[in-house]
């Protein structure tokens, strides 16, 4: 069990505390709800706001051929869900595909099963979800368009995350989208504060602000996108307290 969020913490480096998402061992109810509230986070700070920034005009492309989208560290599967509804909406004409995965083969049923019963029938074939692990993908290289990590790289030390963004660029045609947490002690205060004060779950009121510490300085990402071998990186602030790193010219 990780030790909880400490009150005053240094903002100087990334903290290596592991996250209670990250144990697999954890499939109850204290999983489930993180997951829903995590939606919920993502709907309302940014979540879906910052990376349509990137997104919108590709989505917008009048062209018979499907979007190929890979989202990395999906969780329920939400923004994926957001993608499609938004297609249906704005972009009738335009088609996606996309692949969500992620590592936890419980948190992939919860979205298979969170999916079928928010989605309509004729939306739910363009999300498939797999179990997969971002450091040993299984997809061929330039197998999609875009490869997308959102609220997912901070899980990663440097080395690996490293490795994790290297495979998205030889994933992708088109570039990569990175969204992801400032490390910052103004999100890291707004967090402790809001996941109390809302009575949140117990795993998010553990790794809301364990996340934020995990977070990244720009030169960071940086550091990581140069390491990589990534070429044409912008790294981008959004609210709230979010980088928006893209590859996408």
């Amino acid at each position: 069990m990780t030790s909880p969020p400490p009150l005053f913490p240094s903002f100087k480096v990334r903290t290596d505390q592991d996250e209670l998402m990250d144990d697999f061992s954890i499939t109850d109810q204290r999983l489930t709800s993180a997951l829903d509230q995590l939606r919920v986070v993502n709907q309302t700070l940014g979540g879906y706001s910052a990376p349509m920034k990137i997104l919108r005009p590709l989505l917008l492309q009048a062209t018979d051929q499907p979007l190929r989208i890979l989202d990395l560290g999906t969780g329920i599967a939400d923004f994926p869900e957001y993608l499609v509804r938004w297609v249906a909406r704005h972009a009738p004409g335009r088609s996606l595909a996309i692949v969500a995965v992620d590592a936890n083969p419980v948190t992939v049923e919860y979205a298979r099963q969170a999916l079928s019963r928010r989605l309509p029938p004729d939306l739910q074939p363009s999300i498939r979800v797999d179990v997969a692990d971002a450091l040993a993908l299984p997809y061929p290289e330039q197998s999609f368009d875009v490869v997308i990590a959102s609220m997912f790289l901070h899980h990663f030390a440097h080395a690996k995350a490293v490795h994790v963004m290297e495979s998205m660029g030889r994933l992708a045609r088109r570039g990569i989208l990175i969204n992801d947490l400032q490390r910052h002690p103004l999100a890291y205060a707004g967090i402790y504060g809001l996941t109390r004060l809302l009575q949140a779950s117990e795993m998010m009121q553990n790794d809301g602000p364990i996340s934020v510490l995990r977070g990244f300085e720009a030169r960071e990402l940086q550091a990581i996108a140069t390491e990589a071998g990534l070429e044409h990186v912008s790294i981008q602030w959004c609210w709230a307290f979010r980088w928006l790193l893209s590859t996408i010219r």
